[in-house]
């Protein structure tokens, strides 16, 4: 059936998605024997890693035993909320529309127990597989900074090397050698970078007094004009620096010659040679510790200077390798080059960097074979087969589109928008959205949608834009971001170009990353709204469920307040919550109310109910939860690097998410969500 504003597979506006989507939800209430026009019905779980997981995986369960899950249409999940909702999706997708039992229920191909037992048994699910262990992880991250490295390392000091070349008609000045040092010969690319670095130096007064002048001038003084010129200011100082810094890199490797010059100490020569790469490095080393001693989180600015060092570190070790031997110039380092080159062309960077593993562990882990169902890898299994016939909600997998560089001011100051992946399209309002049956094979996989919405570790994110922070990590391949097609040019054939050149380039320095080029960067959905509601509130659901499972141990409510922000300005909807419900009680664990149920205003005059869930401790839980807390008092906002849950760990979270909304829904039978609502409401104002 055609579909309105839409082209080949490829829709520039959300209309034609959400008429396809009311299709496939129709035909899902149908199996499901949900009337056809019930109210529309959202279930967001929240990033957090696997304590999300974990406490999702208990509130499935209790909305599953409760009649509650047949209700929802939408499933929307961010980061570790991914991992359970996607694990539901899966088993669904693999077991009949009319099974009885719990789908964790379901018995797991040669394990001996049933999916619960096998998740419980992968709550290390980085390392707990067969075989596996923390030196497989080790290994696994080396290998991908290796390859990393013999990808960028070749081309990196050819290009060094070709700045010490001679072949500009120029020398360098005689006072800038250090005492007993000599001025570079030729070297001439590390002087164009230093005469650059002075000029915009040089420039800035000029361009100051302009700037006096116009700001000065009334009928010149136009805000924009005034703003770009103070842009370019800062930008001429920051620039300039950094040009003079590289291009004094022969100066500054010239230490040992110093060295040699003051101290008659036989190897004061060698010594001085290292201090030159070891002093930048051991000073950003020394730079992180002091920021960490004064209680930071490795997140200020002595990090981001302690981290510059040590690039600048490395750069004069590249200027040693390159012109300490001549290999650089001998057939064996061509060689490398050509692998290079090589590698650059052919290998894909998403299938070497610690994403694939990534993927594969979360895929063996939370996509368990169900027995006697041989028939797929669940690891390949498409996101285009979560077909409606069998009744569960429309999983939406929210990742973040990553804008640091976007021409649009909006995009480029939040840097990032909201990119989904679902059964029927991929794509955010920046993009376009592109039909799933027409996008690029692999992408659409729900081991990587779902892996790649966790990606919580990767450059140029909100927590990482540090440019110095980027280009380490780039360079050693710390990543778990994602570089996928755009759905714009999703039908184009992308031609045989260096994209791991490219990509890592791009990442490196910060260019590249919009909505506008043939590849975008993905990563954890949390960079942009982490807890699943944005797409849910788009689509005007009318009864949304929502927890919150975010490491929030001062009851901040940050990601709440975010998603409250983001959906006003982007759709003009009002979330009207109550947060005293929450804190009126901190001082008393036991009292805490666990939920708050609040209404929706969209911006059309309809209206919604939303009914928040946060991980609390509170009466009536059993003793093993209570047990659990007074061994860890963190519980339940235990960190979220913390990966690697042992059995009583994920059975407190588990247990948790389970009775707490097992709590919600009562003993009585309810008819439908509209019911539950109203008993939720009753017991909101029981407790006032």
């Amino acid at each position: 059936m055609s579909k309105p504003h839409e082209t080949s597979g490829y829709a520039a506006d959300f209309e034609p998605v959400h008429v396809a989507e009311g299709e496939w939800i129709a035909q899902r209430r149908k199996v499901a024997g949900i009337s056809a026009d019930a109210d529309t019905v959202g279930l967001a779980f929240s990033g957090g890693g696997i304590r999300s997981a974990t406490f999702n995986l208990g509130v499935l369960q209790a909305l599953e035993a409760g009649g509650i899950l047949r209700h929802v249409d939408y499933l929307s999940s961010v980061s570790g909320g991914g991992y359970a909702a996607s694990c539901y999706s899966w088993l669904r997708a693999r077991l009949a529309a009319n099974r009885s039992e719990s789908v964790f229920a379901a018995p797991v191909e040669k394990s001996g127990g049933d999916v619960l037992d096998w998740l419980r048994g992968h709550g290390k699910f980085l390392v707990s597989h067969r075989g596996f262990s923390l030196w497989t992880l080790v290994a696994s991250i080396f290998a991908a900074t290796f390859v990393n490295l013999l990808v960028l390392g070749p081309p990196l000091l050819a290009i060094v090397d070709a700045m010490t070349l001679g072949w500009l008609p120029v020398s360098w000045p005689a006072w800038l050698a250090l005492p007993g040092g000599h001025v570079p010969q030729a070297h001439h690319g590390y002087w164009l970078l230093l005469v650059l670095g002075a000029s915009s130096l040089a420039l800035f007064p000029v361009i100051a007094t302009l700037f006096a002048v116009i700001a000065g001038v009334p009928h010149l003084a136009h805000v924009q004009r005034v703003d770009r010129l103070r842009v370019l200011m800062g930008r001429m100082i920051s620039i300039g620096l950094t040009l003079i810094a590289i291009g004094l890199i022969p100066i500054a490797a010239s230490l040992g010659e110093m060295a040699e010059h003051f101290f008659a100490a036989r190897y004061a020569g060698v010594i001085g040679k290292h201090a030159a790469v070891l002093m930048p490095i051991l000073g950003g080393i020394a730079s992180m510790l002091f920021d960490r001693r004064k209680g930071g989180d490795n997140s200020g600015r002595m990090t981001t200077i302690g981290l510059s060092l040590l690039v600048y570190g490395l750069l004069i070790l590249c200027y040693h390798v390159a012109v300490s031997d001549d290999w650089l110039r001998s057939p064996i380092f061509l060689g490398f080059v050509a692998l290079s080159l090589v590698l650059a062309v052919l290998c894909n960077i998403n299938r070497v960097s610690i994403h694939a593993y990534y993927r594969a562990r979360l895929s063996e882990a939370f996509l368990p074979r169900i027995a006697g169902d041989d028939t797929q890898d669940p690891g390949d299994f498409d996101l285009r087969q979560l077909d409606p016939d069998h009744g569960a909600p429309l999983q939406l997998i929210n990742t973040t589109l990553n804008t640091t560089s976007s021409k649009n001011e909006k995009l480029a100051s939040r840097e990032g928008a909201s990119f989904f992946m679902s059964a029927l399209y991929a794509g955010s309002t920046a993009t376009g959205y592109r039909r799933a049956d027409s996008y690029a094979d692999g992408d659409m996989a729900l081991s990587n949608a779902f892996t790649t919405s966790g990606a919580a570790i990767d450059p140029d994110m909100v927590d990482t834009r540090a440019r110095s922070v980027s280009f380490l990590m780039a360079l050693f391949n710390v990543r778990l971001g994602y570089w996928a097609l755009n759905p714009k040019f999703a039908d184009h054939r992308v031609p045989w170009w260096p994209w791991w050149w490219i990509f890592i380039g791009r990442e490196m320095l910060g260019i590249g990353l919009d909505e506008t080029r043939r590849h975008v960067h993905l990563s954890d959905g949390g960079g942009f709204e982490n807890l699943g509601i944005y797409e849910l509130i788009r689509r005007r659901v009318r009864y949304l469920v929502v927890t919150d499972a975010g490491a929030d141990p001062l009851l901040t409510l940050s990601d709440l307040g975010r998603a409250i922000e983001r959906v006003r300005v982007d759709f003009g909807a009002e979330i009207d919550l109550d947060p005293d419900r929450l804190y009126q009680q901190r001082d008393d664990l036991l009292a805490q109310q666990p939920f708050v149920l609040g209404g929706i205003r969209y911006a059309d005059g309809s209206t919604g109910q939303i009914l928040y869930i946060k991980p609390s401790l509170c009466s009536g839980l059993t003793a093993d939860i209570y047990a659990y807390w007074r061994a860890n008092p963190a519980f339940p906002d235990e960190p979220t690097s913390e990966q690697f849950f042992a059995e009583p760990q994920f059975e407190a979270y588990r247990a948790l998410g389970r009775q707490i909304v097992s709590g919600l829904l009562g003993k009585a039978p309810l008819s439908g969500i509209g019911a539950w609502f109203e008993h939720v409401k009753s017991m909101q104002v029981s407790n006032d």
